[in-house]
């Protein structure tokens, strides 16, 4: 569940645990752009629009930037959900562990996912021109240490 409430006290009104959710990945033009979609569809919902942007790349190759990007939280909730049931368990838990290094001064949680084990429908923790996710903690107040305890809460269940 995505929401929270800050503090002990339990009459006060819960917050959305996350403000916005931004998913993006390169298609490169040696690439198929389906099954880049695909990939970026195995978490995010068919019903969230996906921005295509063609750009060139560092030697000027084509590609083409698809974007998700969400600030509803049914959607929201769905891409969490998708990641704490795809991703591995014992990648589940490192992530968990590790959240502090994924999370920026502004409190933007960023995971990288392996974008051709996306592609053969597997979610696994990859570097190597990843999918990208940047969510946006709902922090108050906004401090690293805050949202570090949200995000656990997030995946606590998992």
């Amino acid at each position: 569940m995505l929401l929270v409430v800050n503090g002990s006290d339990k009459s006060r009104k819960p917050k959305k645990a996350i403000h916005s959710i931004s998913v993006s990945v390169f298609a490169h033009a040696t690439e198929n752009e389906s099954k880049v979609l695909a990939a970026l569809r195995l978490i995010v919902p068919e019903h969230v629009s996906v921005d295509r942007l063609p750009v060139s790349g560092h030697f000027g190759n084509p590609m083409i930037i698809l974007t998700a990007r969400t600030e509803k939280a049914s959607e929201t909730r769905h891409i969490i959900g998708a990641i704490k049931k795809k991703l591995p368990k014992d990648e589940l838990m490192e992530l968990r562990e590790e959240i502090p290094q994924h999370l920026s001064q502004r409190c933007t949680l960023v995971m990288k996912f392996d974008k051709q084990a996306a592609a053969r429908g597997f979610l696994r923790q990859g570097k190597e021109d990843p999918i990208v996710l940047r969510a946006k903690i709902a922090a108050y107040p906004a401090r690293v240490e805050t949202a570090t305890r949200i995000t656990r809460d997030l995946f606590d269940d998992a």
